[in-house]
């Protein structure tokens, strides 16, 4: 049994036996960056916006369209004036009214067709066009914010999977030296017992702690391979790497009101809504620029006719003023609609600042604890290494049971496990600290 355990162990971390590329935090960062999909997304986003500022300025210029129109109508226009005529030729005593010729005129024949071209220019709005274009030149800005709390975001996300796969490392490493370290206890246990020191069911205890050690490395291999899988799937690769980036602890960290005023500032939703914020606002102006009037320089250039009435190929040019009388009070509503969603998203900004800095505090003290757990459980594993020592040696001699020297060496394993984890929850909760401050490029500084 004992030996295809060892088979099983093997087997297991066969995978790892192969050459790994060594990957730091920042490379990670890169590979990240440069393959993720929501990054890409959000890139084209960013390039929509300013083309959507170039359709927005277009309307300070004239539009210029061609057309063409061809009619038909059912009966022609006529004027008959053929009865003036004869009234004509009895007031000078002609001897015949067709002297003058016939008087019935066609009007508009039944077909019709013309085409050219037209202008419409917008020379004032009221401020509408104006306000248009600095709402597409904010949701560019939008655009920009929206890509930094992605890739902030991404920043967290990594850190969680990367040391998280680190601890999982860090652990299995740890678990076979619990076993090397049983199975060397138990072959000297083998041996005083064989020189009649110890009793047999010191070698039973030392034999139970070896398989024991070995259950836990096994379980401690496949949480690692978890661990690779979740940050492989963070990388979108299915490459297994190497991780070269240690635990660290961040040097000369701020206050936490400084924190609190960052995140205030900096936090990239709480960025988004004053952009937000300033639309809403160009939206109140263009719903007040409805009680001005609009003017509009017009142009239009008939190029090709037939049957045209009247004019040959005319050329018009005019200018045209709208203005809205009464509309049921419809603007004066969209008005206080307007301002009542910008007091909306002011209180609601408000309402943001107040919670993340809640959530700043939290993550603050959570990085001041795991700090002092590390601080502490390094003298925690110094006084657990002098305990080991000392339950070996006194087994050596006869004094101590198998036990209190597994006991021992268990309580050692288990402060460095501890240990680590309280690396993890730091460097997880810096991460998130960072990102909730616009941080996170620090971040990736801080972990090289």
């Amino acid at each position: 049994m004992k030996l295809l355990v060892k088979l099983i162990i093997i087997l297991s971390g066969g995978n790892c036996l192969y050459a790994q590329s060594a990957l730091s935090f920042s490379e990670a960062t890169n590979m990240m960056m440069n393959k993720n999909i929501e990054v890409k997304i959000n890139n084209k986003k960013i390039e929509t916006s300013h083309y959507k500022i170039k359709a927005a300025q277009s309307m300070f210029y004239p539009q210029i369209k061609a057309f063409g129109v061809a009619t038909y109508i059912d009966k022609e226009y006529r004027l008959n004036l053929n009865d003036k005529r004869d009234q004509l030729a009895t007031l000078f005593q002609l001897h015949s009214p067709d002297i003058l010729g016939n008087w019935d005129f066609t009007l508009q024949k039944k077909d019709m067709a013309f085409g050219g071209i037209s202008m419409a220019w917008p020379i004032y709005t009221g401020g509408k066009i104006k306000s248009a274009v600095n709402i597409s030149k904010i949701n560019a800005e939008v655009a920009k914010v929206d890509k930094n709390n992605s890739e902030q975001s991404l920043i967290s996300e990594l850190a969680n999977s990367y040391f998280k796969t680190k601890l999982a490392e860090e652990a299995v490493t740890v678990k076979e030296n619990v076993l090397e370290v049983m199975n060397v206890h138990l072959s000297n246990s083998v041996k005083m017992e064989s020189n009649g020191i110890i009793a047999g069911v010191e070698v039973l205890q030392a034999k139970v702690a070896v398989a024991e050690a070995e259950r836990q490395l096994l379980a401690s291999k496949k949480d690692l391979q978890l661990a690779k899988t979740a940050l492989s799937a963070t990388l979108e690769t299915e490459e297994e790497f190497t991780l070269t980036t240690p635990f660290f602890l961040k040097e000369n960290m701020n206050s936490l009101e400084e924190y609190k005023e960052k995140a205030a500032a900096n936090y990239p939703q709480i960025q988004k809504l004053k952009l937000v914020e300033e639309i809403a606002q160009q939206g109140i102006n263009i719903e007040k620029a409805g009680h001005l009037p609009t003017v509009l320089l017009t142009g239009q250039q008939i190029l090709a006719s037939h049957n045209f009435p009247l004019v040959k190929n005319p050329l018009i040019l005019g200018i045209m003023v709208t203005y809205d009388l009464f509309d049921g009070f419809g603007q004066k509503n969209k008005i206080l609609a307007a301002k009542s969603e910008k007091e909306t998203i002011e209180m609601t900004r408000e309402k943001l600042q107040l919670d993340i800095k809640t959530y700043v505090e939290k993550l603050y003290n959570e990085l001041k604890k795991s700090d002092e757990q590390i601080v502490s459980l390094n003298e925690s594993i110094k006084l657990a290494e002098e305990l080991v020592r000392i339950r070996k040696a006194s087994f050596a001699e006869g004094i101590s049971t198998s036990t209190d020297v597994i006991d021992a060496e268990l309580n050692l394993s288990g402060k460095k496990i501890e240990q680590l984890k309280a690396y993890t929850d730091y460097d997880t909760n810096l991460a998130k600290l960072f990102e909730v401050c616009g941080m996170s490029s620090d971040y990736v500084q801080n972990a090289k």
